[in-house]
């Protein structure tokens, strides 16, 4: 029998792959979850490490960046109100998105990670406010600038050490490998 039916629409074709991936959601969740980039690692131990690692780095850049182009985006930095924050930041994201991961798939994929910026700034407003001091930004517009430039570097990130981990070979610009 020939795989593609001519009668089906491509709709129907991707309604059966989502059935298929579903099925198989259910059978290795973890998976799921590395292929859509949630995880960076299967134990989810060295997962936490590594995105603390990776949140460390990437925020670090994003506010040196800022301090270089005379554009600060936090009034007073001390550095273990930073580690400490920082370590907020990992916890409770990780915490929320797998909830989110778990019960709102859909709307997460949809959304190509603007959910994911819109909890993030949530969770670093909070913190902020709420819970250290000495780790507060100047304003919201800061907070907004700080979170998309913290996303977009850690995703870029991520992408490589995803790779790197999982042998995956590398190509720049579409070149050769």
């Amino acid at each position: 029998m020939n795989e593609k039916d001519p009668k089906k629409t491509p709709e129907e074709e991707l309604q059966e792959l989502l059935e298929k991936l579903k099925e198989e959601d259910s059978q290795d969740s973890k998976n799921t979850a590395i292929i859509f980039g949630f995880l960076l690692h299967r134990n989810y131990f060295v997962h936490m490490i590594l995105s603390t690692f990776v949140n460390f780095l990437m925020s670090a850049a994003v506010l040196g960046i800022a301090i270089g182009v005379q554009y600060p985006l936090v009034e007073s930095l001390d550095v273990l109100s930073f580690v400490l924050a920082i370590l907020l930041l990992t916890l409770i994201e990780n915490f929320i998105k797998i909830l989110m991961f778990r019960y709102f798939m859909r709307v997460m994929l949809l959304s190509m990670g603007t959910i994911s910026v819109l909890i993030q700034i949530l969770i670093l407003m909070f913190i902020s406010l709420y819970f250290v001091e000495g780790f507060s930004f100047i304003g919201t517009i800061q907070l907004i600038v700080f979170s998309v430039g913290f996303t977009i570097f850690r995703f870029i990130l991520s992408v490589y050490l995803r790779r790197w981990l999982y042998l995956k070979p590398i190509k720049l610009f579409g070149g050769k490998q």
